[in-house]
């Protein structure tokens, strides 16, 4: 039998007190609810805690019962449920199941056994319901749900917590498949879904321009979505959108100072081939990166370009300025006046092609759900600064 005691050390990371409800179950009290949880789960928890392993911390693992965190993607539903006791199931014929459902009392009990609770973990954690106090299951104490394959514990799959997850992974498939139901796995508390919006709500005042209709179609499009490849990619376009008018004046500015120099003239062979190479030069060496270099020469000031970046990293810390690895390419941004927009520009386009390539062969490669939408939040914000400002330069006067 388990005791009061061993039961409130296995829920200390509540900070609530625990105590006998009847003979079948503890109880915790959270505001005017009162949660039950059943002794034998207890028990078997402890049981279990020897061989309980968790290499991150959605997830755990024990012989035969694997089981991770996962989130319905999409902007509804979030989950493809009608009740919160509906669950999606598959079984093998040797007995392997793999369900995605409301978390097991071995998850919720793992979670709860620590001195201090996640804060981030803490924002899945259903309030108190108004109203008079009820019973009900500790079960019903967190907002999330999980994967879960069960196993035969001496079976291949029941002895790997890897071929679980693979097997979990391949599960996930065939749920799209059959039902149209987009899983991912969560891989931190963190960030259980990411957005853009990276400011609170400001006073502004009434238009004095208008502006282009597209490129704030893209804007609305990016802070929509949940999305960090979509959100980028939307954001890439309003800058995008500028490569060829920027590059066409950029050349016609070059074309301007050959022909109006005092030296030039049309009946000169030697000025009129220094021409015409200066536009094939031009042509040969124009693509999208140096088209993006000569939007945001254009638009931009690198003094400006410099105190954004010195005021994102006051508030959040160092990291543009510091080396990080991007798709295994190591980046650090130089603020100085001669490298700051090469550095922007190459690392944005070096991020937008590994986003959209994904060639075997490459290293340099996005993987949804592997963690980089964590790095993307990071580098979006960057984004999303140019889109707007150019999006409000380029806007004119009413």
């Amino acid at each position: 039998m388990v005791s009061v005691e061993d039961a409130q050390r296995v829920v200390r990371g509540l900070k609530r007190n625990l105590s006998d409800f009847d003979e079948q179950h503890f109880s915790i009290e959270r505001g005017s609810d009162k949660y039950l949880i059943l002794k034998d789960d207890i028990a078997s928890y402890l049981e279990s805690k020897p061989n309980l392993r968790s290499d991150l911390e959605t997830q755990i693992w024990v012989p035969g019962h694997y089981e991770h965190v996962v989130q319905f993607e999409g902007s509804r539903p979030r989950r493809p449920f009608l009740r919160e006791d509906d669950q999606l199931q598959l079984e093998s014929r040797d007995g392997v199941t793999v369900s995605v459902k409301r978390p097991s009392s071995l998850f919720y009990l793992s979670l709860l056994d620590t001195d201090e609770l996640n804060k981030e973990l803490r924002r899945l954690m259903y309030g108190p319901p108004p109203g008079r106090s009820s019973s009900r299951a500790i079960s019903e104490l967190f907002r999330m749900y999980t994967i879960r394959v069960n196993a035969p514990a001496e079976s291949a799959i029941g002895k790997s917590a890897r071929k679980s997850h693979e097997i979990a992974e391949s599960c996930i498939f065939h749920f799209a498949y059959g039902n149209g139901t987009p899983i991912s796995f969560t891989r931190s508390w963190a960030r259980t879904y990411y957005w853009i919006g990276r400011k609170n709500s400001e006073s502004v005042q009434f238009p004095l321009k208008t502006y282009n209709s597209e490129l704030v179609g893209y804007y609305n499009l990016a802070l929509s979505s949940d999305s960090m490849v979509l959100g980028f990619l939307a954001l890439y376009k309003i800058l995008e959108y500028f490569f060829s008018s920027a590059s066409e004046e950029d050349l016609h500015a070059k074309i301007k100072e050959k022909i109006t120099a005092p030296d030039f003239s049309h009946t000169k062979p030697k000025k009129l081939r220094e021409l015409v190479k200066a536009i094939h030069g031009f042509e040969r060496t124009t693509n999208e990166v140096s088209s993006l270099k000569i939007v945001l020469s254009k638009y931009f000031d690198k003094q400006d370009l410099k105190d954004w970046i010195d005021l994102y990293e006051l508030d959040n810390g160092p990291y543009f300025t510091e080396e990080n690895v991007i798709f295994s390419g190591k980046y650090r941004l130089d603020t100085s006046s001669n490298t700051i927009i090469p550095n922007i520009s190459g690392r944005i386009y070096e991020i937008r092609n590994a986003i959209v390539h994904n060639k075997e062969s490459e290293v340099s490669r996005y993987i949804p759900y592997s963690g980089q939408e964590d790095m993307l939040q990071k580098e979006v914000q960057l984004l999303l600064y140019l889109a707007e400002q150019i999006i409000m330069k380029t806007g004119k006067d009413i």
